[in-house]
């Protein structure tokens, strides 16, 4: 029986890790549908996004099958700043998974206009 865990972002730029505030959030699940769209607030976080993920207790048997979580894909784009794409954060049941993204100012970079910088997140050997 599907159970839920939840994502919480938090969006900053420099090492400083100073919020960033209006940066749009996206959460998709692992085939590329919407679960969520979300604004940053003061502080550059989301409220936190639930996702269905695997019962806590099938992934806690010796004879389970799969992985005892399930990926997501997180996107976040703000007018100033080069957009990221995070491929595999995973979500575990009945835990808050936090995932840090640093933006970087587009000035730096002008030529990265309108791309993403991509990250993958391999699974964990569970």
């Amino acid at each position: 029986m599907p159970a839920e865990g939840y994502i919480q972002v938090r969006v900053y730029t420099s090492t400083a890790q100073i919020p960033l505030e209006g940066t749009a959030v996206v959460i998709l699940d692992d085939e590329g549908n919407l679960l969520a769209t979300r604004l940053t607030n003061s502080s550059g976080q989301i409220e936190p996004v639930a996702v269905r993920v695997p019962d806590l207790a099938d992934s806690q048997t010796p004879d389970y099958q799969g992985q005892p979580f399930t990926k997501v894909i997180v996107r976040a784009q703000h007018p100033y700043y080069e957009q990221i794409r995070v491929d595999g954060t995973q979500v575990f049941a009945g835990i808050t998974t936090l995932q840090p993204l640093e933006m970087i100012p587009i000035p730096l970079y002008p030529e990265q206009y309108g791309q993403y910088e991509e990250f993958d997140i391999p699974s964990q050997d569970l």
